[in-house]
């Protein structure tokens, strides 16, 4: 594969224009535009990147029907945080060396702001997802990832340009951040349930912010397990989803 995708300065460039609209937002959003972006949030965050991202393609923690395979991985492509493909190959590399130099992402190697911002520039190592590589779905996002969000990005501008704003990059900024504050504060502050090997975190805010993927201490224990909580207080909206799904 020679995916238009994986050439990262794309991926920043997508990403610059979704913090563009931060200050957008400040100056001209409704209150009916910001829950219609926490709502598009949920759609990316919780059930495209947390459940399918993560949980479903990275770790292999539940079976999903079909439908929904399909259906997470493509609403996590518009989060604007990568392929599915690439995501869980960068993931996948994460876990094999945490908190070592070769760690992607590791906030102990690596400056804050590079962990935070400059994570697009990672090189996925497509050899991590063999597993996923067989599935056309997986591999036509993977090719087409910048061709299918420039076409969802059109269509808001045509329908009513603001909702390019409010329903799509505001979004996507605040998934990019609390993801890579995942990445930063997960492994330098919090508490901690077990004496993992690495330097993992759990941390409130994220845990419910995030829907559930801050218990990031919690998760690097046992990374196959499907849900992140172990305290009563621990709430994980996305193994909630996964439960409902199950069902």
């Amino acid at each position: 594969m020679n995916p238009f995708w994986k050439k990262g300065w794309w991926l920043f460039g997508a990403q610059a224009l979704a913090h563009l609209s931060i200050p957008l937002m400040i100056v001209f959003a409704e209150p009916r535009h910001y829950a219609i972006a926490f709502f598009t949030y949920f759609i990316t965050g919780c059930l495209g990147m947390s459940v399918t991202y993560h949980r479903l393609w990275s770790h292999r923690s539940w079976r999903a029907p079909q439908w929904f395979q399909k259906f997470g991985s493509l609403v996590g492509c518009l989060g604007l945080t990568g392929s599915p493909l690439a995501w869980t190959a960068i993931h996948r590399a994460h876990h094999m060396c945490t908190d070592r130099p070769q760690d992607p992402h590791s906030p102990l190697h690596q400056e804050f702001w590079r962990v935070q911002f400059l994570s697009m520039f990672q090189k996925p190592n497509l050899l991590l997802v063999k597993d996923l590589v067989k599935n056309d779905w997986l591999r036509f996002l993977h090719t087409h990832y910048f061709t299918l969000n420039l076409a969802v990005a059109l269509t808001l501008l045509v329908v009513e340009p603001f909702a390019l704003v409010y329903a799509y990059l505001f979004p996507a900024a605040i998934l990019w951040n609390a993801g890579s504050l995942i990445n930063n504060l997960g492994h330098k502050w919090g508490y901690r349930n077990f004496n993992t090997a690495d330097q993992s975190r759990n941390n409130i805010f994220l845990g419910l912010f995030m829907w559930g993927e801050g218990w990031h201490n919690n998760h690097h224990k046992r990374p196959v397990r499907a849900s992140f909580s172990v305290r009563p207080f621990e709430v994980d909206i996305s193994a909630y989803v996964i439960w409902m799904l199950r069902r």
